[in-house]
């Protein structure tokens, strides 16, 4: 440990001991109580601070949420709550997640309470990174990933903010497609469709469309659902002239053929032809085994197999 971060945890020792201190102290009148309260809450502030610049982010959390919890139950300050509660899960991210996640949720309760929806978001989303990530208890993670990315769409949707709504039910269907054990592949082709078909009325994101749509056929075909993934090629075709000719189009278009001919080399040969020009990145590689086994009939475990580009 460096001098600089020892004399920080020093600091933060004091002012943990004053304010706890301060806490303890008898007053007599309401103005004299409210304002040991707001001075113990700053003095915890500043040890989570000091905590926080020394490294002891165990320490650092535990001072912001005793800051949190004066400002909640005392103060009925909810936003410098909220703050505190932010600042908590931020120095928990560092060394215990669970932690992290627990400190976020309390913070997003007080900003929607608040209406402070766009901070509710972008915390939502943090917490679902933060289970997207975790290693143990994968399956139970996974799910409230998806619930946390889905909060957050819905939270960013209602400060109009399309983009990132759009973003996080991106990662809804990533993982309703590839990481939930069983997957949901109807949930996820629905979250694709709906994407190109709002991309298709932005400017911006019109070139996005194709490649939502092209996702949405991949789910449908991975979900041994040939019928479907015909009639969205068809339905993609009219809202977009110029899909059938893309790139994308023309992929998917050739899938669909494969699966109608249970014709293993053909989507081979298409997958081919379409990583020249445009790399299959991982969830397009997880799609397209499930594809090939819809035509070969095999259901054995995913992560067991490859696609076969050769």
């Amino acid at each position: 440990m460096s001098q600089i971060a020892r004399q920080q945890r020093v600091r933060g020792d004091t002012f943990l001991e004053e304010a706890d201190k301060t806490l303890a102290k008898r007053t007599w009148l309401s103005s004299g109580t409210e304002q040991k309260h707001e001075d113990a809450a700053e003095l915890y502030m500043k040890a989570g601070n000091a905590y926080k610049v020394g490294g002891g982010f165990n320490e650092a959390g535990e001072a912001f949420t005793k800051a949190a919890d004066i400002f909640t139950n005392k103060l009925k300050n909810m936003t410098e709550a909220s703050n505190c509660m932010t600042q908590a899960g931020h120095a928990y991210k560092k060394v215990d997640p669970e932690a992290a996640i627990g400190a976020y949720r309390t913070a997003i309760s007080h900003m929607c309470n608040a209406s402070r929806l766009t901070q509710a978001a972008k915390l939502s989303k943090e917490v679902a990174e933060l289970y997207e990530n975790q290693q143990s208890d994968a399956d139970d993670c996974v799910n409230l990933a998806i619930e946390s990315y889905q909060q957050a769409a819905e939270l960013f949707d209602m400060e109009q903010q399309k983009s990132q709504s759009m973003a996080c039910l991106l990662k809804v269907a990533e993982l309703c497609s590839a990481a939930m054990d069983p997957p949901d592949l109807k949930r996820a082709a629905d979250i694709y469709n709906q994407q190109g078909k709002n991309s298709l009325d932005s400017n911006l994101l019109k070139f996005h469309a194709k490649m939502h749509f092209l996702h949405s056929i991949l789910c449908d075909l991975a979900n041994q659902d040939g019928v479907g993934a015909s009639q969205a090629f068809s339905r993609y075709n009219s809202l977009d002239y110029t899909f059938g000719e893309s790139r994308e189009g023309k992929f998917a278009g050739a899938l669909i053929e494969s699966v109608e001919n249970y014709d293993v080399e053909g989507l081979a040969t298409a997958c081919v032809e379409f990583d020249r020009i445009t790399k299959l990145d991982p969830w397009k590689t997880t799609m397209l085994v499930k594809v090939r086994r819809t035509i070969e009939g095999e259901h054995g475990d995913d992560g067991e197999d490859d696609l076969d580009l050769t």
